[in-house]
């Protein structure tokens, strides 16, 4: 593999037409700029450089070996100057995944407040297919919910930083008997039709057959959504009722009556994985401090 700092003596040899120039340049003495020109020649098995007089010229390979090393080189100091920048906490993009109803509820205001005090980055946001930790590593931060009952899991160079305890509620149609109660114990709906409001979640899944398990019932099921807006559509049209993240209430506009559930009240925690290479980046941390706030203002 080829030197790129004596490529980047030779380059300056070129262009200037001199050796004792290019020490004068680069702060070298003009032996040891002969030095590494001799053994750049012999890296890559030709002249470089021929005598003219008392002078030197670079040979045609030399030109070529010259013009060839320019993007390299190029590239090379980008790269350096991102990894500087990235030592100093500096970057100009923040990639963050999330689930569904924390990024419809939760991000807008996250990438408006670095849109205003961190005008340079650009905020990058995807929805996370799996919403389990061990699916976590993809992203600067990640937002993941977690049941209470499983073990904490953090994946390796994270960091992990719990924001919020998020209750779920019973989404009732407005015409329910029990609508316009403050809380009701979840036995009370053993029998009633239930809507899944996210089957294809894993965690969604078991939160609320271990819940409807500890009233003592298997829920009756009317209907199967994919996620909240769809199940929230159902609920509202009368299908049946749902157990709904209290967060996903902050972006529903559907006409549905919530009720508190106890005994037990169904709960997950929300928490942020920050990545160890981003948490000397203000403009990460300070998107860390805003999920912070908006979690504790959800358990308000």
């Amino acid at each position: 593999m080829l030197d790129l700092n004596r490529l980047r003596i030779f380059r300056s040899v070129v262009a200037s037409g001199s050796v004792n120039d290019t020490a004068r340049l680069l702060g070298y003495t003009p032996s040891t700029v002969s030095q590494h020109l001799h053994t750049l020649e012999r890296e890559v098995g030709f002249p470089l450089v021929e005598r003219v007089g008392r002078g030197i010229r670079p040979t045609a390979a030399g030109h070529s070996l010259a013009a060839a090393s320019a993007p390299v080189l190029e590239a090379m100091a980008e790269l350096e100057a991102q990894a500087r920048d990235l030592r100093h906490g500096a970057s100009t993009r923040l990639t963050v995944r999330s689930f569904a109803s924390a990024a419809y509820t939760w991000m807008p205001a996250v990438a408006r407040t670095l849109r205003v005090e961190y005008p340079e980055i650009a905020f990058e946001l995807s929805i996370n297919e799996a919403d389990t930790s061990e699916a976590a590593g993809q992203a600067d931060i990640e937002v993941h919910t977690e049941l209470p009952s499983d073990p904490v899991v953090v994946p390796s160079a994270y960091a992990r930083i719990e924001l919020a305890t998020d209750d779920f509620l019973v989404a009732l149609p407005p015409d329910h008997p029990k609508a316009g109660a403050d809380t009701i114990d979840l036995a009370e709906f053993a029998q009633d039709d239930w809507v899944q409001y996210d089957f294809r979640d894993p965690m969604a899944n078991r939160l609320y057959e271990q819940a409807c398990a500890q009233a003592g019932f298997t829920p009756r099921l009317a209907a199967r959504a994919q996620d909240h807006v769809t199940g929230l559509a159902f609920v509202a049209a009368g299908v049946g009722i749902a157990l709904v993240p209290q967060l996903a209430l902050r972006w529903s506009g559907f006409d549905v009556a919530y009720v508190r559930p106890i005994n037990p009240t169904p709960q997950r925690r929300i928490v942020a994985l920050v990545r160890d290479s981003v948490r000397n980046n203000a403009a990460a941390m300070r998107a860390v401090g805003v999920l912070a706030e908006l979690g504790r203002k959800l358990q308000r």
